[in-house]
């Protein structure tokens, strides 16, 4: 994209998003030329100049557009500019405006912002009862340009500002200048902003403000990698990089004011630590407990049926039956989901429930398939509130569950794990199910695993895989790369399913070329599956010329191109998306796959169909944390599945290509998978092993407990 800065006069506004940040505008420039601006503008009004810094780029359906990255309007001094910022006042309106603008001239802003109250007050039609409304309205438009102004004056870009303002109200600019770094606190507002403005206000490198902001921020990029806490010598380095400064000594000086933790030579955030010691305390309290299942009779194994569990897998029945918490794990064709079957059959059989949950609904969909017996998200399970957290908890635990199954607990980071374990009362037993080798979960922590690791939790690893699952090649070639061997091209059995393939194309073009092909027309056409719905692309980065986002537009390109555009989002009508945030208000949860069927733009709302068949309505202001999902992450999609998956291996993802990425890719199919790889890239993967590569004590609390 080519980067360009222009000044321009707003002759028109397509489009301002209802949050009060994403607007289209129309521009005409100094030069007299039109130009169509698009981004965090929509506190620009029909008749201000904006200074505005971005890249062109071109849009399939609207031409060429400047991506606006910083933006500063100029004070307005013309009428139809002052007029624009008037009528925005809630009940001044276009009448209000004129009779302000005729009385006190071009210096009316100055003159409503010096007594707000007065000036709006002899507005006609302003009077008592519109007059606290409209100096609210007054305070917060006037906020958000100051602080606009401000970060612009800065060089920082203007995506933050409104965010800033929601937070903090009138008073943003007073507490950016006060504490500019407080702002890292606030959601979407990142420590590169603060920073940026911090020091164009004179903030010196080696502040202390400065050097206890960097040491946070670096262990909040550390949760992000995973990491429960870092090694001491790991984070003063993190931060001096971050920094170009050394902030060692501040750590203490953190630790005093209990905003870290630190503990011989790990430093932890004060609040991610409690949730780990918490997690752990759970743990305890359950491994101590006496069974609560008091059984007049034990279950009895079956011996004829569908289903005739072997020793390992009756075991794992006995297990959960006569401990208050056990694990079961084992790769794909093993016998899990049957496993749990027999438990929740053994239970029901002795007039006791079983409930079942999941990290995501379309997990809890699936494990409802395969075991009968309904499961919900983890998150409806705790009947989670939108900005609260979960309704149960230690003191309204889950009712009516003697015994609780949780499907692909690998993803578990500690924070729902903590949640989820609060909430487990005194008379249920608890089974936590999942595959230990696949990716580590996208939060903080390695719970499965750790809770394994520490040799206190009963655990029962299922190994043997079953003649019906192996004669999928999928579940032969997942379990040779998990063993870190070349995955078979073609089964032993001359019965067995070829439903697993790898292809090797030359350079990132080819590569996109082939997904496109394989995802458009010969995969669907071959399963009988719709293109979007039935095949997913999968790759392990974003950037690049093989990334997803590159993946994502070509793929739309031939999937979606006449979607009707989403007003304030690049989203289209029809587009495959993906959520990444938990939406709690909504149930639609990160990681959570649909289609937007129909939007409707009078009432500013869009359908969203999600994979485990609801159809939840999303007002236009929540689309800001749906992506395209044409093409999308192995570990955003790490509890999912599809009936095709096409995994692009370029080798410049070399940096994360791994065993374990390779693997839980390969298990995301469920009737065929294609591995399509630039020559050396898959060797590449296969020695390399991540899912043990994070800082985190739950193994060793729970082990010396």
């Amino acid at each position: 994209m080519e980067s360009a800065e222009l000044t321009a006069e707003v002759v028109g506004v397509k489009f301002a998003a209802p949050d009060g940040d994403f607007a289209v505008l129309v521009g005409v420039t100094d030069e007299g030329e039109e130009a169509v601006l698009v981004g965090p503008l929509a506190h620009v009004r029909e008749g201000e100049r904006v200074r505005a810094a971005g890249e062109w780029r071109s849009h399939p359906k609207h031409g060429r557009q400047l991506e606006v990255r910083r933006a500063a309007v100029l004070e307005p001094a013309s009428e139809p500019a002052l007029l624009a910022v008037l009528e925005q006042v809630k009940g001044v309106g276009r009448r209000g405006a004129a009779w302000l603008l005729d009385r006190h001239g071009t210096d009316v802003l100055a003159v409503v912002d010096r007594d707000p109250r007065a000036a709006l007050g002899e507005v006609p039609g302003i009077g008592r009862a519109r007059i606290g409304p409209a100096v609210r309205s007054w305070e917060d438009q006037a906020a958000l340009r100051r602080v606009r102004l401000l970060l612009a004056e800065h060089g920082v870009e203007a995506a933050a500002a409104g965010r800033i303002v929601r937070a903090w109200g009138p008073r943003s600019v007073e507490r950016l200048r006060e504490d500019p770094y407080a702002a890292t606190a606030l959601p979407g507002v990142g420590f590169a902003t603060a920073d940026a403005l911090a020091r164009s206000l004179g903030t010196p490198p080696d502040a202390p403000g400065r050097l206890r902001a960097g040491v946070l921020h670096a262990l909040a990029l550390a949760e992000d990698d995973g990491h429960c806490h870092l090694p001491r010598a790991e984070l003063e380095a993190r931060a001096a990089r971050l920094l170009g400064a050394d902030a060692s000594d501040v750590i203490d000086e953190l630790a005093a004011r209990g905003e870290v933790v630190v503990e011989d030579d790990r430093v932890a955030a004060a609040g991610l630590h409690a949730v780990e010691r918490r997690l752990a305390g759970h743990v305890q309290r359950l491994l101590s407990g006496s069974p609560a299942l008091k059984l007049r009779r034990p279950p009895e194994r079956p011996t004829t049926g569908a289903f005739v569990p072997t020793d390992a897998q009756w075991g794992a029945v006995e297990q959960a039956l006569a401990h208050r918490l056990s694990i079961l794990t084992g790769g794909p064709g093993t016998g899990k989901s049957a496993t749990m079957r027999a438990l929740v059959d053994a239970v029901r059989s002795r007039g006791r429930t079983a409930r079942l949950c999941a990290p995501t609904g379309k997990a809890a969909r699936r494990l409802t398939e395969l075991t009968g017996a309904p499961a919900s998200t983890i998150h409806r399970l705790l009947e989670w509130v939108p900005g609260e957290g979960p309704a149960r908890d230690a003191s309204a635990p889950i009712e009516g569950c003697d015994v609780l199954i949780v499907d692909e607990a690998s993803m578990l980071s500690v924070r729902l794990a903590e949640a989820l374990l609060a909430a487990v009362g005194p008379r249920t037993h608890v089974l936590l199910v999942g595959d230990v080798d696949q990716l580590a979960p996208v939060g903080p922590g390695r719970v499965l695993g750790d809770l394994i690791a520490s040799g206190s939790v009963p655990a029962t690893r299922l190994e043997e895989v079953f003649r019906q699952a192996a004669r999928s090649l999928i579940v032969q070639a997942a379990h040779a790369i998990n063993a870190g061997h070349e995955p078979p091209l073609r089964h032993p059995d001359p019965d067995g399913e070829r439903d697993f393939f790898v292809i090797e194309r030359e350079g990132a073009a080819a590569l996109v070329d082939e997904a496109v092909s394989l995802a458009v027309e010969r995969l669907p056409g071959h399963l009988d599956v719709d293109p979007a719905a039935g095949i997913q692309v999968l790759a392990p980065m974003h950037r690049g010329p093989a990334g997803i986002d590159a993946l994502n537009e070509r793929l739309r390109a031939r999937l979606n191109p006449e979607g009707p555009p989403l007003p304030g989002t690049s989203l289209r009508v029809h587009d495959k998306v993906l959520q990444t945030v938990n939406d709690h208000e909504r149930e639609v949860m990160n990681g959570e796959v649909g289609v937007l069927v129909s939007a409707d733009n009078e009432r500013e709302r869009t359908l969203l169909r999600l994979t485990d068949g609801r159809t939840v309505a999303l007002p236009f202001s929540a689309l800001g944390s749906l992506r395209p999902a044409y093409a999308a992450s192995v570990h955003k999609l790490q509890g999912s599945s599809s009936p095709a998956v096409v995994v692009v291996l370029a080798r410049a993802h070399r940096h994360m290509l791994t065993r374990n990425l390779l693997y839980t890719a390969t298990t995301r199919a469920e009737r065929l998978c294609v591995l399509l790889a630039e020559p050396g890239a898959l060797a590449a993967a296969l020695p390399r092993v991540d899912a043990a590569q994070r800082h985190t004590t739950l193994a060793r609390q729970v082990a010396t407990s």
